[in-house]
């Protein structure tokens, strides 16, 4: 008998196929899944090319975020002989077992390549994440065309999210705090503010998205050496607050779309030239008619 792997599994059934679901300690996934040949034709593989600027935005994601990065399970089928070995006979027992894989078979990746190689990647700066896990989904593998067929399959219904929708979410991203912070704190952009997506909704009173915004405040910061997150927040909830009054008093006559970007440059220039007066230039102005 020759080596193997063995793998914890919970074995199940979906579209009439048999497959098993198991964890993959990091330290090994290189080693279970190796690289597929990058000089094969595009006939014969069933994967996409590694981009690696992804590869390198994914790996930064992991190490800058040991304590809670999250991944879904790479999905991927077994070239092998296996035997899968049920813990008993009844009931949910018949579900979960142990499946051995020969060591000299195959498993090729249909999903999740990318993660594969970043872990790979962040593993060689963080060695202590080989005690981690990332979850697998095993298929036994019939062919080159239904491992083509399962990598369409598993993208075929993703939808790119909108970036509004990413930046309410994101609760890492330093600028995404600051703006949810604003359209809570400040009336006018609480009440006309889209959260949900990039395009605002016909019919809707919204005058606004929040990737808008979140543009608009970037550029407001891009010069300002503001260390304090505090005092950052303070600031741009400052200047937001006294914009909002010339955009309430004007609303009914405009569109926010390229404005907002331009008063988030306007309020870094202020800014650069009156660091302690900018308030009060920005009261003398009559923005009202810039609006």
């Amino acid at each position: 008998m020759g080596f193997e792997y063995v793998l914890p599994v919970i074995r199940g059934i979906q579209g009439e196929r048999e497959y098993y679901v198991s964890m993959c300690p990091l330290g090994i996934l290189p080693k279970l899944f190796p690289l597929p040949n990058e000089g094969v034709t595009p006939f014969k593989r069933s994967q996409r090319r590694l981009n690696k600027g992804r590869l390198r935005k994914i790996c930064q994601y992991i190490l800058e975020n040991p304590q809670d990065y999250v991944f879904s399970a790479i999905t991927a089928s077994i070239d092998a002989d296996t035997t899968f070995e049920a813990v008993g006979e009844v009931a949910e027992t018949r579900k979960l077992g142990r499946l051995r894989i020969p060591m000299e078979g195959s498993l090729k990746i249909h999903d999740g390549l990318h993660r594969r190689v970043a872990l790979e990647m962040a593993l060689q700066v963080n060695p202590q994440l080989k005690y981690e896990t990332i979850p697998v989904i095993l298929y036994i593998y019939t062919g080159l065309e239904q491992c083509q067929q399962v990598f369409i399959d598993l993208n075929r219904w993703g939808v790119k999210l909108p970036v509004s929708l990413a930046i309410l979410y994101d609760n890492r991203d330093a600028i995404a705090l600051i703006v949810k912070r604003v359209v809570k704190e400040v009336s006018f952009f609480n009440h006309y503010t889209y959260l949900e997506g990039d395009r605002i909704p016909k019919n809707s009173d919204n005058l606004l998205t929040l990737y808008q915004l979140y543009q608009a405040t970037v550029e407001l910061l891009k010069d300002v050496s503001v260390e304090d997150d505090g005092e950052r927040f303070e600031f741009v909830l400052s200047y937001w607050q006294e914009v909002s009054y010339h955009l309430d008093a004007n609303k009914d006559d405009q569109k926010l779309d390229d404005l907002l970007l331009w008063l988030g440059k306007f309020g870094r220039l202020l800014l650069v030239d009156y660091p302690t007066t900018w308030k009060e230039k920005l009261q003398s102005l009559d923005i009202s008619e810039i609006v």
